[in-house]
């Protein structure tokens, strides 16, 4: 007893300075912790004013296409059209450019028109907006009247500005812009120039995706009366008179915090260590014997559990599988096996990091450990695979819980490196039999798992006897594409595209490929199937190079190659494309890279730096199957786009669909007003080619000029063309005549 107060008496002094050390660093800490939330909050508060300009400016850009327009002019300042300015200004504007107010003004800036929602309203709504659209109206105005005088001429740059601004206490998006001819013909740039404003209130929607697209919380408009959360963010604007307020609030990330959280941890375990090497010398012999107990435990624990989650590992799950049909042996029933894979779960570790995955992972686990009974195992096989083990069940039951787990892991989760979305497909297969192996179950499993995820993930899909004859006829696929493109059997057609008269401008390369026993195999099959096998960087080398080597048959016509997701972001595909360019020593101005709108979607900065290269290289870029993808207009002035193409689903449409014809004259107007290069693929009939004429697409490509063909049947359609101008078409393929 006495020895022990003695070593109290010596550890106490030690202690008192340890204390206070630490309170001294934890108090610094709690400083420069403050100071960097303070920093983030007024980043984030700028994010959010620079997001909410970028967005009204967007909207503002968007107004082109209608106000750039000779016809426009001549029904508006030349000769007032008020019907015409109605249906283009008021309505459209307010059905696809999302105003809820338009006002057009003429050239003294006095409205002519004011259109509220659906409908044309009184011109007193201008007042409302009048200081505000005055100030917009002489900054367009001067900055127009600057380009021209420079003898710039009409660019895009001067005719169009965006503000926001506070209206009946909510922010708005104002965006104006002045309605100017589409030509330098001076009959129409002589008229002072009639303008466009348009007003967006801000929708919670927006707020919502503004705070998704820079990593808030949610954002709210803060109303009258109401009080801001200690510790908000804000964001407040003023109308043109810098009075009317309304104020934008969210809850800032605070990492000084978080910081803070974690370095406080460290620092308090510092101090509880120097007590325990006091501790540690006292009580020598009982640590050791402690350790070496708990060094056991754990190894035992280790060698039949995950060490990520704790879970049970394959060791253990076949053991509690084997005890599992042993009961089923004696006792009947049926014991369900389910594979849950994660969906996507490569992107996560791709895109966050490895740690992020492992913490998705524990996450998961930890969901579907609590929606299992006391009686069922849980088990973790590797990679995002877990395996449940569910007894004395039946096939109703199996299919309720997999429902459960579904729902369970379905929706966002909050990650300390980010927000991810997780969902997850189930393999189901139910045991009935107590001679099945824990591998065969397993297998049958992963069977349905696969099946499940092929059918679009998200989903539960029970084993079958038939999965096993798909599986092995996709590995028969796969296997002999693999062959295919090792022994370069891939082959490659080109279909022509051709102007109204026939004449041959270009030809699209197109793979092909024949499986020996199984016969053709369609593109869109074995073109995934080579994603999924790891197989797209050596097919598409595969078919580029056959292009380029085709390409020097055909001097001054166009070849087009559609080039991948994975080409493009893959760090090989701009070195070999050079080596390429050395070794068939074609010109890259005389090839065209086609990329579908699904590549500009996360609009990642590889993406932009490749798409780059080859423009600076001499390559033309196409944007395959345009309108068919989620691509904002803001991507074509983004990235160095040449050329869109209209799918062919809207090209089916023409003479059937109205609205057919009118889409697509939106498309070729919105490509010239862009200066974009346009064709129409899937063309098949003599009506939608004269359709497409009228509305300005001069290229078009399909089956009725001719179907994919072979180089040489290219060669004798060019040498036809070389000799004659006389063209007709015969049984859907495309002939040169011959004088």
């Amino acid at each position: 007893m006495k020895r022990d107060r003695s070593e109290l008496r010596l550890l106490a002094p030690m202690t008192i300075v340890v204390v206070g050390a630490v309170c001294a660093l934890i108090g610094s800490l709690w400083i420069w912790a403050a100071e960097i939330d303070k920093s983030s909050r007024e980043r984030e508060e700028n994010y959010v004013r620079s997001g909410l300009m970028h967005l009204a400016e967007t909207q503002a850009r968007l107004m082109a296409p209608m106000t750039i327009w000779n016809e426009a002019v001549n029904r508006t300042v030349v000769k007032f059209d008020h019907q015409f300015v109605a249906d283009n200004y008021g309505s459209y504007f307010s059905e696809y450019l999302n105003y809820e107010q338009t006002f057009v003004l003429d050239g003294l800036n006095r409205p002519v028109l004011a259109w509220e929602g659906k409908q044309e309203t009184s011109l007193a709504a201008y007042n409302r907006l009048s200081g505000e659209i005055t100030r917009l109206s002489k900054d367009l105005r001067e900055r127009h009247y600057l380009y021209t005088a420079s003898g710039i001429g009409f660019t895009s740059k001067t005719n169009a500005i965006a503000r926001l601004t506070v209206l009946d206490g909510h922010v708005y998006l104002l965006g104006a812009s002045l309605i100017l001819p589409d030509s330098t013909r001076q009959d129409l740039a002589r008229y002072t120039p009639y303008l466009v404003v348009g007003a967006h209130r801000l929708s919670n929607g927006e707020l919502a995706a503004l705070s998704q697209g820079h990593l808030l919380s949610t954002i709210t408009e803060l109303r009258s009366g109401q009080n801001v959360q200690p510790g908000s963010a804000r964001a407040v604007f003023t109308d043109s008179t810098g009075q009317e307020k309304a104020e934008l609030t969210w809850l800032p990330s605070r990492p000084g915090l978080d910081l803070f959280m974690r370095a406080l941890i460290p620092s308090l375990l510092v101090s509880a260590g120097l007590g325990g090497v006091a501790l540690a010398l006292l009580h020598r012999s009982q640590k050791t014997a402690r350790s070496l107990i708990a060094s056991e435990a754990r190894a035992k624990h280790m060698a039949l559990h995950d060490g990520l989650t704790g879970l049970p590992n394959r060791t253990l799950f076949t053991d509690r599988l084997n005890q599992a049909t042993e009961r089923l042996r004696r006792h009947g029933g049926s014991v369900a096996v389910m594979c849950v894979g994660l969906d996507r779960f490569k992107d996560v570790n791709d895109t966050l990091g490895h740690s992020a995955g492992d913490e998705l992972i524990r996450h998961s686990a930890q969901k579907i450990g609590s929606m299992i009974r006391a009686g069922d195992t849980l088990a973790r096989l590797g990679g995002d695979v877990f395996v449940i083990i569910q007894t004395d069940t039946d096939a109703h039951s199996a299919a309720a819980l997999a429902k459960r787990v579904l729902e369970g892991l379905k929706g966002q989760v909050t990650l300390e490196s980010g927000p991810v979305y997780s969902s997850c497909s189930i393999g189901v297969t139910l045991l009935q039999e107590s001679d099945i192996e824990a591998a065969e179950a397993l297998r049958q499993a992963d069977l349905a798992l696969y099946r499940a995820k092929e059918q679009g993930r998200s989903q539960y899909a029970f084993f079958e006897i038939e999965m096993d004859a798909t599986i092995k006829l996709r590995k028969l696929l796969e296997t002999g594409l693999r062959e295919a493109i090792h022994v370069e059997a891939i082959e490659v057609v080109y279909q022509p595209q051709v102007d109204h008269n026939g004449r041959i401008v270009g030809v699209e390369a197109l793979a092909r490929w024949s499986h020996p026993q199984r016969g053709p195999i369609s593109p869109a099959y074995f073109v995934p199937l080579a994603e999924e096998c790891g197989l797209m960087m050596d097919l598409g080398t595969l078919i580029m190079r056959r292009a380029l080597i085709d390409s020097k048959r055909w001097p001054g016509l166009k070849v087009a190659i559609n080039v991948s997701a994975t080409q493009l972001r893959s760090s090989r595909f701009l070195p070999e494309l050079k080596d390429m360019l050395r070794e068939t020593g074609v010109e890259p101005r005389s090839i065209e890279i086609e990329i579908t709108e699904g590549m500009l979607l996360n609009d990642d900065q590889p993406t932009q730096n490749t798409l780059n290269a080859l423009r600076q290289m001499g390559f033309s870029i196409a944007l395959d199957d345009f309108g068919t993808g989620y691509s904002s207009l803001s991507y074509l002035s983004r990235y160095p786009v040449d050329k869109i193409k209209i799918d062919r689903s809207f090209v089916s449409n023409l003479g059937v669909d109205p609205d057919a014809e009118a889409l697509i004259r939106a498309i070729i107007k919105l490509a010239k007003a862009l200066h974009l290069s346009i064709l129409a693929e899937g063309v098949e009939t003599k009506a939608q080619s004269h359709i497409l004429r009228q509305a300005g697409c001069a290229i078009i490509q399909g089956y009725l000029f001719s179907k994919p063909v072979d180089r040489s049947e290219i060669d004798i359609m060019m040498e036809g063309q070389a000799t004659s101008q006389v063209t007709h078409i015969t049984n859907g393929r495309y002939i040169a005549g011959v004088r």
